[in-house]
């Protein structure tokens, strides 16, 4: 049987990443979705393993493990005047080399951001950059010895009406978006929207971490992240982010899901789930936490994914208290389970303010 290039490519990425998951089936879960024999299969990893894109690894499950690159660098946040364009051409860029153009951009906008938050915010003395590549993924994270960007945050909270303020509530604030240390240089967006771009985006700081667009390796680089915080001595700030090589995702894209040509930065997406720290939202102070600077706002979309339960406090503080406060604020509860849809409905009393949108419900809620 003859397949066109672009079946055999597809074919390629499909046995990758099993691999990467280290799916002990991969051999045959490929046979039975191509229709190929074990013998095209093995051929498959032959290639791959000539051309040093995976290699046999016995202590997997699968057998074999994707071949990756790794780059080390230090620089001293003191002694040198560091620009992030700079850092990014000369330590980051040239080892992203299995990357497309549209991946290339969403790493030079995120880099650039944080690289700058290092540069900037972190008051630290060095500045530690990886970059992992494999045939599938690159991984670039970035390391300052600085304050921590929790600790930062808590300084500018306690000067700007917030009272007693603790690190989950500065944790909270970073799903938010739109705050910043640094007001007159800064519009607090760097880390909202390159956590939005990269597939997998992990911040790591005072053992607390913010994490954006979950996956199923996230269990992995959370521990790569800690282990690598334990070789490297003094951390601030650890960020890590992780892009697919051939991306499709364009920078206007995410930039248009959040902002208006003339409002600019207008909306914000809150994981409920996330930003309810202590465990499932319950509580009215877990509410007032998240509807603090709403109002900067004109959407909010609240994901309630992976909630199983939601109190009649936190709802009403939020859908009925709050809306009723704020009518120009639109909230938008996305991704619920019946029981929380009905808790919203619940506290609504039958009728939910106009600026409650629950315009995505499962069948037997609508």
């Amino acid at each position: 049987m003859s397949f066109t290039e672009r079946k055999r490519e597809e074919i390629k990425k499909y046995i990758l990443r099993k691999i990467a998951l280290d799916d002990a089936e991969f051999i045959t879960k490929t046979i039975d979705n191509f229709g190929i024999s074990i013998t095209s299969v093995k051929r498959y990893l032959h290639d791959e393993i000539n051309d040093n894109r995976i290699s046999i690894c016995e202590k997997n499950n699968c057998g074999y493990c994707l071949v990756e690159k790794n780059y080390l660098a230090t620089l001293s946040l003191e002694k040198d005047r560091l620009e992030e364009d700079q850092i990014y051409e000369e330590y980051i860029a040239d080892y992203l080399e299995n990357c497309n153009t549209e991946s290339m951009r969403i790493w030079q906008y995120s880099c650039a951001e944080m690289l700058n938050n290092a540069i900037e915010h972190s008051r630290g003395t060095k500045l530690h950059i990886e970059v992992r590549s494999n045939a599938l993924f690159s991984n670039v994270i970035i390391v300052d010895d600085g304050a921590g960007v929790y600790q930062t945050l808590l300084e500018y909270m306690k000067t700007h009406g917030w009272t007693s303020p603790r690190i989950e509530d500065a944790l909270v604030e970073l799903y938010k978006g739109k705050i910043t240390s640094k007001e007159q240089e800064h519009s607090g967006e760097g880390i909202f929207f390159s956590s939005k771009m990269v597939d997998e985006f992990v911040l790591w700081s005072d053992g607390k971490i913010y994490k954006v667009g979950y996956g199923k390796q996230m269990e992995t680089i959370e521990s790569h992240l800690l282990a690598y915080a334990s070789r490297i001595g003094k951390v601030g700030t650890m960020i890590c982010m992780t892009l697919e090589n051939q991306s499709d995702r364009k920078i206007t894209e995410v930039f248009d899901m959040y902002t208006d040509i003339d409002e600019g930065f207008m909306k914000t997406k809150i994981p409920v789930k996330e930003a309810c720290i202590s465990g499932e939202p319950v509580a009215r102070s877990q509410a007032r936490r998240i509807c603090n600077r709403l109002e900067t706002f004109k959407e909010v979309i609240l994901d309630f994914q992976d909630v199983q339960f939601m109190g009649q406090g936190f709802a009403d503080e939020l859908f009925r208290v709050y809306a009723v406060a704020h009518p120009e604020v639109k909230l938008c509860p996305v991704n619920m389970l019946p029981e929380v849809g009905k808790m919203i409905r619940h506290v609504g009393r039958g009728r939910l303010p106009e600026n409650v949108i629950l315009y995505i419900l499962n069948d037997d809620e609508k």
